[in-house]
């Protein structure tokens, strides 16, 4: 009940995204609470009937059914703690995305937290011999399971530390191998990218947790990207400029503020190279917007008059060699 509460009254802005998976959460619930329901009412109508005519099959039936109850109960309780949660992460990540490992982490710790409890209270297993005996098994099976729980400690760490969240596109560098794309999911073993062609990289956590990582989606950083253009040289250096700033300016993708810069960082003796630098919100959108920036200075620039360089090649004649030289 609570859970539903908050959903209706806390998580009305959520993405239809979101709905769409609190929905589904809430139908299992709804199904195993069903299940829970219909144990409990056995178990009830099977303790009456003991109780009027007491009878060995009705007593073994009574046990059967309330730890049929116990079970589902346990089952309930833990999908709507697991609820819970998802609810507290999405109203602290409204726009970003959550990852579903500290859920997944948080599931699997009550669980067996609620299994520990009903083996030691309801059946009476004493399991603290049981842990002391086991610790030989227990080594084995860490040295077996070391790159899986190497992984495993490596994506809770990065969940605490929150280098990047879902969403972001970030850059992952180790030992001259780099990676670039979009967070799509990060679970047990590994963090799952949507790369610059939609390609899918799957990177172990722990090779990103020893990596050097770019995040590009901070909002407090904007992105800055460069083009440079070669114009012909003449006396219309500033007209050019401003005109390579205007052409920028029609495009929404970039940024306003911080504002285009345009500078000339070289010149020949027949072009002048403009760097026309600007910043853009969305890293994977970084070469359709680049497209467009080409796109839009050349039009303008031929819209006033003004070409872009051509190329030229000056041979030079050797005057040791017998044959003839060109120039072009």
């Amino acid at each position: 009940m609570a859970s539903w509460l908050i959903y209706k009254t806390l998580l009305k802005n959520a993405s239809p995204t979101r709905h769409r998976n609190l929905r589904i959460l809430f139908l299992n619930l709804i199904a195993h609470l069903s299940i829970f329901a219909s144990f409990f009412a056995i178990y009830a109508i099977v303790q009456k009937t003991v109780e009027s005519s007491p009878d060995s099959l009705s007593e073994r039936l009574i046990s059967y059914f309330g730890l049929l109850t116990l079970i589902s109960g346990a089952i309930v309780f833990v999908k709507a703690c697991r609820i819970l949660l998802f609810e507290y992460l999405f109203i602290g990540h409204m726009k970003e995305g959550v990852p579903v490992l500290l859920v997944n982490l948080f599931t699997l710790i009550l669980s067996i937290g609620i299994g520990a409890w009903i083996a030691n209270d309801v059946f009476g297993i004493r399991l603290t011999p049981i842990l002391a005996t086991s610790a030989i098994f227990s080594l084995v099976l860490g040295l077996a399971l070391q790159d899986t729980l190497g992984n495993l400690f490596a994506g809770v760490a990065l969940q605490l530390d929150k280098p990047f969240e879902i969403d972001d596109w970030i850059e992952v560098m180790q030992s001259g191998q780099k990676w670039v794309g979009q967070v799509q999911e990060i679970t047990w073993r590994a963090t799952t990218l949507t790369g610059l062609f939609d390609e899918h990289l799957i990177i172990p956590n722990r090779v990103i947790s020893q990596a050097e990582i770019a995040n590009f989606t901070s909002p407090n950083r904007p992105i800055w990207r460069s083009q440079t253009f070669r114009i012909p040289l003449g006396p219309h250096l500033e007209e050019i400029r401003l005109l390579l700033k205007e052409a920028m300016f029609e495009i929404k993708a970039i940024r306003q503020e911080p504002a285009p810069v345009i500078n000339i960082p070289e010149t020949t003796e027949s072009w002048a190279l403009f760097r026309c630098s600007y910043t853009i919100d969305d890293y994977g959108k970084q070469w359709s917007i680049g497209t467009e920036v080409s796109a839009s200075i050349i039009r303008k620039l031929y819209e006033c008059g003004h070409t872009i360089a051509a190329q030229r090649i000056h041979l030079v004649r050797d005057p040791e060699s017998r044959f003839e030289s060109k120039t072009v």
